[in-house]
């Protein structure tokens, strides 16, 4: 089959979104250069044209990563289309995505420092897509609150700390369902929502 001739900045996204799918699936160690490369119809010299080493696209895969999962929650957020509480499910259900890919690459001897600083741009990045979800909240008469700045902040950063700290302790998502229906009643009782606006109930 004849090799497809691509612009390069469509060479390195193609790269990066291989990368991405492949990291994901294989985890870092289990993942070469020839793997990428070579779905990507590649070739050795092509690949290092673009990145260095396989160090540096697992770097720049992360970040993309780390852009397309805020993203994804600003376009949950925002999509008016979907009722206000349906939102907040799903955005749920789009972290725990996130918190799957993450374990999926975990093993390298770098991952921990790469994560902490993916994960601090994660979360920073999803605060304001939040602020703006509870600014909408209030005027429609969702929630109440002082200050939706700091409320984002404590959801954001109280949700991704009770997940890490228990999927740390039992290795699994077999306690996800539960801490989010735990969250969902703190944000509840925090901005004086009604009962089922932040909603997560277990099943069973």
């Amino acid at each position: 089959m004849a090799r497809v001739v691509k612009k390069p900045e469509e060479r390195k996204e193609e790269l990066l979104d291989i990368a991405i799918k492949l990291f994901m699936e294989k985890g870092y160690i289990n993942t070469s250069v020839k793997d990428i490369y070579t779905q990507a119809n590649g070739s050795f010299g092509m690949f290092y044209h673009h990145f260095a080493s396989k160090e540096e696209i697992f770097e720049a895969a992360m970040a993309k990563y780390t852009d397309l999962f805020v993203s994804g929650i600003s376009e949950i957020l925002q999509d008016k289309r979907l009722p206000y509480p349906e939102r907040y499910k799903r955005v749920l259900i789009h972290w725990m995505g996130l918190m799957n890919g993450r374990d999926k690459v975990r093993g390298s001897r770098h991952d921990v420092e790469v994560f902490r600083v993916l994960s601090g741009k994660m979360l920073s990045g999803a605060i304001d897509p939040v602020r703006r979800y509870l600014d909408e909240g209030i005027e429609q008469g969702f929630i109440k609150t002082d200050d939706s700045h700091s409320s984002a902040i404590f959801i954001v950063y109280g949700t991704f700390g009770l997940l890490n700290e228990e999927r740390n302790h039992i290795g699994s998502n077999d306690n996800a369902l539960h801490i989010f229906a735990e969250v969902s009643k703190r944000i509840t009782a925090m901005l004086d929502a009604g009962e089922n606006t932040f909603n997560f109930a277990e099943e069973g």
